[in-house]
């Protein structure tokens, strides 16, 4: 299972797909530490696509190593059409155009045209920029998360755009946090019963580890029972199997189920 730090490092904030593609780096200068499943995750692709473009990585990366950067092959569900597609990010001291583009995995002169600046602009401590590609960086996420902890994606992912339309910024009227809407005793359950380590669900890295976690432990439950894997992490197993499903339960449950068949990927690109 990778490292929250390593999954951290990849994603930067939350890596970019199906965007256009001058907004997408088109090459990578591979640093000290980075795996194919980091650069993988920040620029939106899969390892298989960085390895089909890239002779010979498969068998070792090196620091200073220039790596292609294939067009995006992880399309975004066609759920998602239509959806607003950016996000801000708060600029840390010390931080320059060129060091956020990284960090997210975007062109750099994209990135200040896309914020009326020079990609030589001194940033301002606390200024927010505007990144774009938020639903590719979470797709990225919870695709490879998913495939990590052996979860189908297109579960892991239908589940979180119910949730939260992959925001990690929404909390509920009861208290549920993040892309895959967990209550803190839930992330405290995942934490101790299952990682073995502590999991903050107020990071998009752990709350998506934690929900798909989860719903790998329910499934496993529930032999693989799709249905009854949603209905107990909607409402839970004690409650269904004293109240029966509610309604909303249902409804939960049938809307889930229909974003799956509908997670085909579209083409984004201009």
């Amino acid at each position: 299972m990778p490292t929250r730090s390593r999954i951290a490092a990849a994603l930067g904030a939350t890596a970019v797909a199906a965007v256009p593609s001058t907004v997408v780096a088109s090459t990578y200068v591979v640093h000290p530490g980075d795996t194919l499943g980091d650069i993988a995750i920040r620029h939106g692709t899969t390892v298989r696509a960085l390895v089909d473009a890239n002779a010979g990585v498969d068998s070792g990366l090196r620091a200073g190593q220039m790596l292609q950067i294939p067009d995006a092959t992880l399309g975004l569900p066609g759920y998602t059409s239509g959806t607003v597609d950016v996000e801000t990010y708060v600029v840390h001291p010390g931080e320059a155009v060129f060091e956020v583009a990284r960090r997210f995995g975007v062109d750099a002169t994209a990135l200040a045209r896309s914020n009326g600046i020079g990609v030589n602009a001194p940033l301002s401590p606390g200024a927010e920029l505007v990144i774009p590609g938020r639903l590719a960086r979470m797709n990225a996420l919870l695709t490879y998360v998913a495939g990590d902890v052996e979860v189908d994606a297109r579960l892991v992912r239908a589940v979180a755009w119910a949730e939260s339309a992959w925001r990690q910024d929404v909390v509920s009227s009861t208290g549920a946090v993040g892309v895959m809407q967990l209550e803190p005793f839930t992330g405290d359950w995942v934490s101790r019963h299952i990682t073995g380590r502590r999991l903050d669900i107020w990071v998009a890295q752990d709350n998506v580890l934690a929900g798909s976690l989860l719903l790998r432990h329910i499934g496993g439950l529930h032999d693989g029972d799709v249905a009854a894997t949603l209905a107990a992490y909607y409402q839970g197993d004690e409650s269904v199997s004293s109240s029966g499903l509610f309604d909303d339960t249902r409804r939960y449950q049938r809307r889930v189920m229909a974003l799956m068949s509908q997670d085909e990927p579209v083409s984004r690109a201009a």
